[in-house]
């Protein structure tokens, strides 16, 4: 008799062949850096609820580069399902409901769930050569390309619609905008929307406003500063002086 795994159990590099020859449907998390809390309880109750019709697994991709090379994995979350070892679906940095949406189809229960958008980014929110004059909107799946790979330093306004501070510092990132064109990308983060990348920096309270240079953070900032302030902290931000 076939082993029942309840749990989400961890491969490598070394297993994968092993998990992929179960007669089973596999559903696997691609992880680097950490796994948001809401889509780690999905993978405990999805294994536990469909123990032996389903495997749910998780590859730490830092240390296992073959696995993470062979499907491709390019971003810091990634969910792939898996039938006969061929990969039928697939979502870039998802959340608990897009868990159970490709488990329910790599089940037969539903239908394809839609596609993800990570890497593909809008006519509206595209960057044309790093010298926009107003702050970039910027999804959970397009924060990799537009924040992390710019060529630009960028200054990432974490915020939500109903935060009244965080109306009251956006006229101010305007202006920083224009001002800074060429110099500076301001991006801005729904987090009611995008939850991700606010759990990954640790964002507690809004308006947070990171300082990102070359993929890394180098300085961060929590409230509505004054203008003056802002400012301040921008400009040391360029000049490479953290804090």
């Amino acid at each position: 008799m076939a082993r029942v795994f309840d749990a989400p159990i961890i491969t490598n590099d070394q297993n994968i062949d092993r998990l992929l020859a179960v007669p089973l449907p596999v559903l696997i998390l691609f992880w680097k850096d950490i796994i948001p809390e809401q889509v780690n309880q999905s993978m405990k109750q999805l294994a536990a609820r469909e123990a032996g019709q389903l495997i749910v697994a998780k590859v730490y991709t830092r240390d296992n580069p073959v696995v993470a090379r062979r499907f491709q994995i390019h971003h810091s979350l990634v969910l792939v399902g898996l039938r006969a070892g061929a990969e039928i679906t697939r979502a870039d940095l998802p959340d608990g409901s897009a868990v159970e949406a490709h488990a329910a189809y790599l089940l037969g229960r539903a239908a394809r769930p839609a596609p993800s958008t990570t890497g593909h980014v809008s006519h509206s929110t595209r960057v044309h050569n790093g010298t926009d004059s107003r702050p970039v909107n910027v999804a959970d799946a397009t924060f990799e390309q537009i924040v992390l790979r710019s060529p630009l330093p960028v200054l990432v306004d974490f915020w939500a619609p109903w935060c009244g501070p965080c109306h009251a510092v956006a006229p101010i990132l305007d202006r920083i905008a224009r001002d800074y064109a060429g110099r500076l990308r301001v991006a801005k983060v729904n987090v009611d929307q995008n939850p991700y990348y606010a759990g990954l920096y640790g964002v507690q309270g809004i308006p947070t406003l990171l300082l990102v240079r070359g993929g890394e953070v180098v300085d961060r900032a929590v409230g509505a500063l004054p203008e003056p302030h802002l400012r301040s902290l921008v400009e040391r931000f360029l000049q490479g002086q953290a804090g």
